[in-house]
């Protein structure tokens, strides 16, 4: 019983990523989240194995890139102008690579990981069903709890009568991302067989709707990991058709990062004015210039662009927000992290065949964190970190089996 507690702590953690946005009665001031304090009973019977029942903590490099991460990080919080806000988001830091290194511990099988994706679709099915309930009752009450709950405000878009989805997340761009991901697990799934062919298409509807709901760039992330998907899953069949298809859904996804650029009026129209990314971008830029090294403290403001009423403290960049905030240092060793599961996850192995796991969740991770990481900050999502982690534990699976 002790031994299967981690794994079943696990994927009910798994399941619980996507209702981000629901607090505990008198700890809404504290940022806490479902997931995290499921982490700490994952945490715990994995400890509890590995004392009493004699479990191994899996060897991997996995740990050497979350540690330089970390290391990178701290040097920040260490000449940080506020020690004080850097010291909680340091923590945080800690935390996410604690569930990347958890994921990667757990996901020791074929079976672990078959489950930890179902889990994650059933997940997926249910904010997208939420999403669907939001887009009925939308014009009938939308200012009743259960409906308002769910929605988020325009943001840069036009004020209208129509509504912007963000589910059990904090905001719409973090529910598209985390559907984007979704949808490659949805493939995976339905690829290897491990869901019958009617709710695999509903879930791909609830999924697709729910994503377009989001009205966010995030859409493009599945455009872009599907590209992928045919150029590095299904090329082998109709070699020519996949390779024109992939190339048409990654000119899409494109079109929706330049489509950030563009700033739209209240009326509209294209307006004159740099866009609100553009603004954020140039203003991080700025800050990187300031302390390139250190950045200005991990958990500070990377940016402060004035956008109408607004003060933008957000990069809406991975990239840009990391260095922003914790200095060149801390980006490329994110960026190394990064770079091994990607390389490794899209490997062709002895025989020249890719693993479509490992290669669909890589696919998932590069949408993930390279795409959609041009146009928001990502690099905190619980989410992103636990696929991180779940992709490094396929990848050594991969490696076990061909060493035989």
């Amino acid at each position: 019983m002790l031994k299967k507690l981690p794994a079943f702590f696990f994927l009910l953690l798994v399941f619980s990523l996507p209702f981000a946005n629901i607090s505990f009665p008198g700890l809404e001031r504290f940022p806490l989240q479902i997931t995290d304090l499921i982490f700490l009973a994952v945490a715990a019977s994995l400890l509890a194995a590995v004392v009493f029942r004699g479990e191994k903590i899996r060897s991997g490099n996995l740990y050497f890139f979350l540690a330089a991460y970390v290391a990178a990080v701290l040097l920040s919080f260490i000449f940080s102008e506020d020690p004080a806000r850097s010291a909680v988001k340091f923590a945080g830091i800690v935390y996410l690579s604690f569930l990347a290194a958890i994921a990667f511990n757990i996901s020791k099988s074929a079976e672990l990981l078959r489950n930890a994706v179902l889990a994650w679709l059933a997940a997926a099915a249910v904010a997208s069903v939420y999403s669907l309930f939001i887009l009925l009752f939308f014009y009938i009450d939308r200012n009743a709890p259960f409906v308002s709950y769910g929605l988020s405000h325009y943001g840069t878009l036009p004020p209208g009568n129509y509504p912007r989805i963000r589910s059990f997340f904090s905001n719409p761009n973090m529910f598209g991302h985390y559907l984007a991901i979704s949808w490659i697990l949805l493939l995976i799934g339905n690829c290897k067989g491990w869901i019958s062919k009617a709710p695999s298409y509903l879930i791909a509807g609830l999924v697709l709707i729910a994503a377009a709901l989001t009205l966010s760039p995030s859409i493009g992330g599945i455009f872009f990991c599907s590209g992928l998907w045919l150029l590095f899953s299904r090329s082998d069949k109709r070699p020519v058709l996949s390779k024109v298809a992939a190339a048409a859904l990654l000119f899409v996804s494109v079109s929706f990062v330049a489509a950030t650029v563009v700033k739209v009026d209240g009326d509209g129209r294209m307006g004159s004015e740099p866009s609100a990314r553009i603004m954020t971008w140039n203003s991080a830029l700025e800050t990187i210039a300031d302390d390139p090294f250190t950045g200005r403290g991990v958990g500070t403001y990377a940016a402060d662009a004035a956008y109408g009423s607004q003060r933008l403290r957000d990069a809406h960049n991975i990239f840009l927000n990391v260095a922003a905030e914790s200095g060149i240092f801390a980006i490329l060793a994110l960026l190394a992290l990064a770079i091994w599961l990607m390389y490794n996850g899209l490997a062709k192995g002895k025989d020249g065949d890719r693993d479509q796991v490992m290669v669909g969740l890589s696919i998932a991770f590069a949408g993930g964190f390279i795409y959609q990481g041009v146009t928001g900050s990502f690099e905190d999502a619980r989410h992103l970190w636990v696929l991180a982690g779940m992709l490094a534990g396929a990848i050594a699976l991969n490696r076990e089996a061909e060493d035989g």
